[in-house]
């Protein structure tokens, strides 16, 4: 599992919009930098409020754990990633054998039949539960950082 501290913004039915909240370095991951997971949000960081399920029922201003199975972030992963990269190599490999110009135009549309495919596969698998971050645990602040699991928030 890949866990994330987090402060709850507001509830919905059965959701919770969440912020991500830096933590301090625990020295698993990167000593300097802290947590990779969090330094990589920080590059895509566009982003600042995610919506996640809440099977606990929150309250606006709660500190949680969220959490996504380690299995679903590699699967979006090749989804997203690989399966565009295969339709685009695929697509040329097989124009390639008419000539220069098709292969261009394979890859085009291998390469874009893939991504309609990689688009319906995510909108199918969207309610998914390996594919949607959740709300495992709250924060308790009656532990102080000694007492806190040592184990790395990213899931390492």
């Amino acid at each position: 599992m890949t866990e994330a501290e987090a402060r709850v913004l507001s509830v919905e039915s059965g959701h919770a919009w969440v912020e991500p909240q830096p933590h301090s370095p625990c020295g698993h991951c990167d000593p300097v930098n802290g947590c990779r997971s969090m330094s990589i949000a920080r590059l895509f960081g566009g982003a600042t409020r995610f919506r996640v399920l809440d099977p606990l029922g929150v309250t606006p201003g709660d500190k949680v754990f969220v959490s996504v199975p380690e299995g679903g972030v590699l699967g979006s992963a090749l989804l997203m990633y690989l399966a565009p990269l295969s339709g685009l190599v695929g697509g040329a490999l097989l124009g390639n054998l008419a000539g220069e110009a098709l292969a261009v135009a394979g890859a085009v549309s291998g390469a874009a039949i893939a991504l309609f495919w990689a688009r319906r596969r995510a909108a199918r698998l969207k309610g998914d539960a390996r594919y949607v971050p959740a709300i495992t645990r709250r924060f308790d602040p009656a532990l102080s950082p000694m007492e806190m699991p040592r184990r790395c928030r990213s899931g390492k």
